[in-house]
C-alpha cells in the first residue's frame, strides 16, 4: 500500500569550495559559481533540502581519476593549485578549448569528480535511494588527456569506471549513461567507445556538426567499436533551436526506453545539462522543468543517474523524463550537474528533478503535441542504424510518433486535388503551430504564476527578515553598548596592568643588576677559594716532603748511632787487649 511505503532517502551534495573555480580576473562567464549557488538557494528556500540527506564534497583520488584520464593530465590539473603566477595558468588555459583557470580550479575539479563518485557509491551501496551532486566545473567534454568546454575532469566517467573496476563487491556490471546536455558529451563517448559494459546515450544539438563541440563525433552513425559496437547512441537534433518537451519525450519513448529495457543496466548515470531549458542563453531549446522530470521518471528504474542540467528544458519536461527513468533500477538515481547557464532555469529545473526523486509529485506522462518533423526523421534514422543491435528498435513506429505536419507526396495527377491537399496540409501545420504556441503560452503563464507566487513568498520573507533585522539591530545595539562598557573597564584594567608591569620591569632591572654584582662577587670568591686551595695543596706537598726528609734523616741518624755503637765496642775491645797482654807478661 502507498501509505506503507517508506520515505525515500535522497542525497544532496553541495560544497561551496567548488565556487573557488572562477575567472582569473573576475570577469563575467556563463560557467560561474552562481550556477550552483542558485540551485542550492532554491532547494533551501522551498524546503526540499531539509527533506534530503545533505552531504559535503570529497576530493577524488589520483588513482581513480587515472581510470579514465592519463597521468599527465591529472598531474597538470593538480599543478594548477601551486602558488605560481597566474600567467602560467593563463598560458595553459590559452592552449585549451574554452577553458579558464585560477588558483581554485584544481581543488574544485578534484571536489567535483570526487563528489559524484561519493554519491554514486552511496546509492550503489544502498545507503541512499538516489542523489543529486550539485557540482562544478562540469565534466562530459573532458577527454582522457585534455580539458575542454568548461570541463577539467570527466566526473560521470570517473564515477562509472570506479564502480565497474574498483568496487566489484557492489555487483555493478552494466551502467547506462544518459546525457541530456544540449552539447554532445564527446569525452564520455570516447572513454567508453569499446566498452560493452557501458551504454552511452546522448541527445544533443548537432546542426550538421556546426554546434559545439563541432565535428561528426555526435552523429547518429557513431555507434561504438569492437566489443562496444552498438553501445553508443547519439540522437543529434537537426534544428535544435526549436526542440521542446514533445521532441525529447518522443526520443525517450521510441529510443531510450526500449533500449534500456533490453540493456537492463545495474546503474544509470545521467549527465543531463540544463542548457536545453527555456531561457538558456547558449542552448536555444524549449524544454520545461516538467519535461525534465518526466524524462527522469521514465528511466529512474536503473540504479544510479548522474544528471548535469541542460539547455531549454522546462521544469515540466524535467519532471516527466525523470519520472520515466524511475521506472528502472529500483528508482536508484544520482544526478550530477553538467551545463545550464540561465540561473533561473537551472534552479527551477533542479527543483523539479528533486521533487521527482522525493516522489512528491505525480507526473502525467502523456503529451498532446506532436514532435517536429525533423525530430521524427532523426528518430527513424537512429532506430534504423541501431536496430541490428537492439531488436526493439526494428518495430515500425506508431503514427502518433510522426508529426501530421510532415508533407506527403500525392499519387493523384489532378492539380486541383494537389492544391486541395497542399492547402489542407498548410492548415494542419498552422493548427499544430497554434497548439504548440498555445502550449508554450500556457507554460509561460504557469511559470509566471509560479514566479509571482515566489515573488509574494519572497516579499513575505523580506518583510520577516526586515522585522528580524530591526530586532537584531536593537539586540546588537544593546550588546554593543554592553561591549563598549566592558571595553572601557578592560581598558582601565589594562592601564593598571601596564603600570604594574612597568613597576615589575624596574624591579626586574634592579634584581638583574644585583644578580650581576653577585655573580662578580661569586667569581671573585671562587678565584680566592681556588688560590687558597692551591696554597694548601702546595703546603701539604711541602709538609709531606719535609716529613719524608725528617724520616730519612732519623733513619740515617739511627744508622750512624748504630755504627757509632759498633765502633765504641770495637774501641773498647782494643783498649782491653793491651791490658790483658801486660798481665800475661
Amino acid at each position: 500500500m502507498a501509505g506503507e511505503s517508506r520515505k525515500r532517502k535522497v542525497g544532496l551534495l553541495y560544497d561551496e569550495r567548488m565556487c573557488k573555480h572562477d575567472t582569473p580576473d573576475g570577469e563575467d562567464h556563463p560557467e560561474c559559481p552562481n550556477r550552483i549557488k542558485a540551485i542550492w538557494a532554491k532547494l533551501q528556500l522551498t524546503g526540499l533540502a531539509q527533506r534530503c540527506v545533505v552531504l559535503g564534497g570529497s576530493k577524488a583520488e589520483d588513482k581513480h581519476l587515472q581510470l579514465v584520464h592519463t597521468k599527465e593530465h591529472v598531474n597538470l590539473v593538480k599543478s594548477l593549485s601551486t602558488k605560481k603566477k597566474d600567467s602560467r595558468r593563463n598560458k595553459i588555459a590559452s592552449k585549451l578549448d574554452s577553458i579558464y583557470l585560477n588558483g581554485g580550479s584544481s581543488e574544485a575539479a578534484y571536489l567535483a569528480a570526487g563528489s559524484v563518485v561519493e554519491v554514486a557509491e552511496k546509492v550503489a551501496e544502498g545507503e541512499l535511494d538516489c542523489g543529486f551532486a550539485i557540482v562544478r566545473p562540469p565534466g562530459h567534454h573532458a577527454e582522457a588527456d585534455e580539458a575542454m568546454g568548461f570541463c577539467l575532469f570527466n566526473n560521470v566517467a570517473v564515477a562509472a569506471s570506479y564502480l565497474l573496476n574498483q568496487r566489484p563487491d557492489l555487483a555493478v556490471k552494466k551502467i547506462l549513461i544518459v546525457d541530456w546536455d544540449v552539447h554532445h558529451g564527446n569525452g564520455t563517448q570516447k572513454m567508453f567507445w569499446k566498452d560493452p559494459r557501458v551504454l552511452v546515450f546522448s541527445v544533443h544539438r548537432h546542426d550538421d556538426g556546426s554546434f559545439y563541440p563541432t565535428g561528426d563525433d555526435g552523429d547518429y552513425d557513431k555507434v561504438g567499436e569492437g566489443a562496444g559496437e552498438g553501445f553508443n547512441i547519439n540522437v543529434p537534433w537537426e534544428q535544435g533551436r526549436r526542440c521542446g518537451d514533445e521532441d525529447y519525450i518522443a526520443v525517450w519513448d521510441h529510443i531510450l526506453i526500449p533500449v534500456t529495457k533490453e540493456f537492463n543496466p545495474d546503474l544509470i548515470l545521467l549527465s543531463a545539462g540544463f542548457d536545453a531549458a527555456i531561457g538558456d542563453p547558449r542552448g536555444g531549446c524549449f524544454v520545461t522543468p516538467y519535461g525534465y522530470s518526466v524524462m527522469l521518471k521514465k528511466v529512474c528504474v536503473v540504479f544510479s543517474v548522474l544528471i548535469g542540467l541542460a539547455w531549454f528544458f522546462s521544469p515540466e519536461l524535467l519532471q516527466y523524463v525523470i519520472s520515466q527513468l524511475m521506472e528502472f533500477a529500483q528508482g536508484k538515481i544520482v544526478m550530477a550537474l553538467e551545463g545550464g547557464y540561465n540561473l533561473g532555469s537551472v534552479a527551477k529545473s533542479s527543483l523539479a528533478c528533486v521533487q521527482v526523486l522525493l516522489e512528491e509529485k505525480q507526473i502525467q506522462d502523456s503529451f498532446e503535441e506532436y514532435p517536429y518533423e525533423s525530430t521524427c526523421r532523426v528518430i527513424e534514422a537512429v532506430r534504423k542504424r541501431l536496430c541490428a543491435y537492439w531488436p526493439s528498435l526494428a518495430d515500425e513506429l506508431p503514427w502518433e510518433a510522426k508529426t501530421p505536419s510532415s508533407p506527403t507526396s500525392s499519387s493523384s495527377s489532378d492539380d486541383g486535388e494537389e492544391v486541395l491537399e497542399s492547402t489542407f496540409i498548410q492548415e494542419a501545420k498552422l493548427t499544430i503551430l497554434s497548439i504548440r504556441y498555445k502550449k508554450q503560452a500556457e507554460s509561460l503563464r504557469a511559470s509566471l504564476e509560479v514566479a509571482l507566487e515566489e515573488k509574494a513568498a519572497l516579499q513575505t520573507k523580506v518583510a520577516e527578515l526586515q522585522g528580524e533585522k530591526l530586532r537584531l539591530q536593537d539586540k546588537y545595539a544593546a550588546e554593543a553598548k554592553e561591549a563598549a562598557e566592558k571595553l572601557t573597564h578592560v581598558s582601565s584594567e589594562l592601564r593598571e596592568a601596564k603600570i604594574d608591569l612597568d613597576f615589575q620591569r624596574e624591579l626586574f632591572k634592579k634584581a638583574n643588576e644585583e644578580k650581576k654584582l653577585l655573580e662578580v662577587r661569586v667569581l671573585k670568591l671562587e678565584a680566592e677559594l681556588q688560590q687558597e686551595a692551591s696554597d694548601k695543596l702546595r703546603l701539604r706537598i711541602s709538609r709531606d716532603r719535609y716529613a719524608a726528609e725528617v724520616k730519612e734523616a732519623a733513619e740515617h741518624l739511627a744508622k750512624v748511632r748504630s755504627e757509632l755503637r759498633d765502633v765504641q765496642i770495637d774501641l773498647n775491645l782494643h783498649r782491653k787487649l793491651p791490658k790483658k797482654a801486660k798481665k800475661v807478661m
